[in-house]
């Protein structure tokens, strides 16, 4: 599959494997993003891709933003340019039809906190460490963080995080939900690879709509959410993989999707 500069993308098994590779600690720049698009711009329309897997190459997830690129902003308008295009980002991802897992390995810093954030899960390795230390520099996280993390763990924890920068390690990130499961490092990929596998058996047309019916939930309202799910279920049994499904379970036999 065609790939761009810094992103480069694998399908194996009907996942799509993106590993992002910016030396030394693949800090998230200006050509990361537009990277990451691209590329999900390619796994998005493959019929052959259920599952992303998302990762950084050189022992690091990511390490957060590139500063330098920081220091030619020079006006607020600028910076806020900044901080909407970093949202379109996670934003995009975060309602992607297709599951995306995060593999957190070394830094996860910043913005790459926020990316990671942004996917649907999480699996970290044990030398994995975690946080926001844009306070330190005195600014704030701009693509999310400040959202998505109290969301998650809780306002009252979330505040700590952010307004006092502390790193977190991978034993605590799975305490406080931050991540869903922490591997060795040599068995993150594999782990990884394994959900991804597992979710890519069934049938595509009711992964897409379980990811609609839960984003509809997580961002709307309570009755939004029951009704796209009721919607959703009844889509379902509009399809072959539902015949296919039910059969193969009376019969006591594995399913074989046929994704229509």
């Amino acid at each position: 599959m065609k790939t761009i500069d810094i992103v480069d993308i694998e399908i194996k098994n009907e996942v799509a494997i993106l590993t992002i590779e910016n030396p030394p600690v693949n800090t998230i720049s200006n050509a990361t993003m537009a990277s990451l698009n691209f590329a999900l711009d390619q796994v998005e329309k493959a019929d052959d891709v259920k599952v992303v897997l998302l990762r950084g190459a050189n022992g690091h997830f990511m390490a957060g933003a590139e500063l330098k690129e920081f220091n030619e902003i020079e006006t607020k308008a600028e910076a806020s340019r900044v901080s909407y295009i970093g949202h379109h980002l996670m934003n995009r991802i975060e309602f992607f039809k297709k599951p995306v897992i995060a593999l957190i390995e070394g830094a996860c810093l910043g913005g790459g906190l926020e990316l990671a954030l942004a996917c649907h899960m999480r699996i970290g390795s044990n030398n994995s460490q975690y946080g926001f230390p844009e306070i330190t520099l005195g600014i704030i996280p701009g693509a999310g963080g400040t959202q998505r993390l109290p969301k998650l763990i809780g306002i009252g924890k979330a505040r700590y995080y952010i307004l006092s920068g502390e790193r977190i390690r991978a034993e605590q990130a799975e305490a406080l939900g931050i991540i869903d499961r922490v591997v060795e490092v040599d068995e993150l990929f594999e782990a990884g690879m394994q959900w991804a596998e597992t979710i890519a058996k069934n049938s595509r047309i009711a992964i897409h709509h379980a990811m609609d019916a839960m984003n509809t939930g997580l961002f709307g309202t309570h009755f939004e959410g029951y009704n796209r799910e009721a919607e959703r279920f009844g889509e379902c049994f509009e399809t072959e993989d539902k015949k296919e499904g039910v059969a193969a379970f009376l019969e006591k036999r594995e399913p074989k999707f046929r994704n229509r």
